[in-house]
């Protein structure tokens, strides 16, 4: 038994009591028998409390009575909403409280691959950083590669310049010591190798 049964227990017991005393008083009113239930009491058997005011009061305490268990017993259509209102509520909490959990789950998968592509991002970031760094060092490649390709054409040129002079050498008149055709001292005695017709006489003397 609920709440709900033994309060309507109560009021229904304390309203056929008061009952008992509207009939009693009736009783005394109309037929003139002596007043028995109120000698119970004896605060109000000293006030001597007359047959009309009994009635009032016996009948306005069961009306009281009897409205408070009618209005305990019976569900009305306002607490019937209401209560269906609750239940509506209550589910929709627990629905709602199951799609946060969904969603907390969700959010933490999301959280999950964030925190994997920020790790992604750096590691892409320091890449590039570091392809940017080799680059900038890349960049004075061409430069050096054209001077590189300007100087080994200037070895080239020297190198057949070279083989030409050894092919046809010179020889110094003072000293008779080969040396290259484009030299004009000799770098062994310091002569002037610039070709006369003296120093030409003197280079056939001395080739065999």
């Amino acid at each position: 038994m609920g709440k709900r049964g033994i309060t309507v227990w109560i009021f229904s017991s304390l309203t056929f009591f008061a009952a008992i005393h509207v009939l009693e008083a009736i009783a005394a009113l109309f037929f003139k028998n002596e007043i028995v239930l109120l000698k119970l009491y004896p605060i109000l058997n000293t006030l001597n409390i007359g047959v009309i005011p009994y009635f009032v009061a016996s009948t306005a305490v069961t009306i009281g009575l009897w409205g408070l268990t009618c209005k305990v017993a019976i569900e009305t259509p306002v607490e019937r909403f209401l209560d269906k209102v609750l239940s509506d509520a209550k589910k929709q909490n627990e629905v709602e409280g199951e799609m946060v959990e969904d969603n907390r789950s969700a959010l933490d998968m999301i959280c999950e691959t964030i925190t994997e592509n920020s790790k992604l991002l750096g590691q892409t970031r320091d890449l590039t950083y570091n392809v940017r760094s080799e680059l900038v060092n890349l960049r004075p490649l061409p430069e050096d590669t054209e001077r590189l390709s300007e100087e080994h054409e200037e070895l080239k040129s020297d190198l057949r310049e070279l083989v030409e002079n050894l092919k046809t050498p010179s020889l110094c008149p003072s000293c008779g010591s080969i040396v290259l055709q484009r030299y004009k001292l000799c770098p062994y005695c310091g002569e002037t190798l610039q070709l006369s017709a003296e120093n030409g006489i003197k280079i056939m003397q001395t080739c065999p």
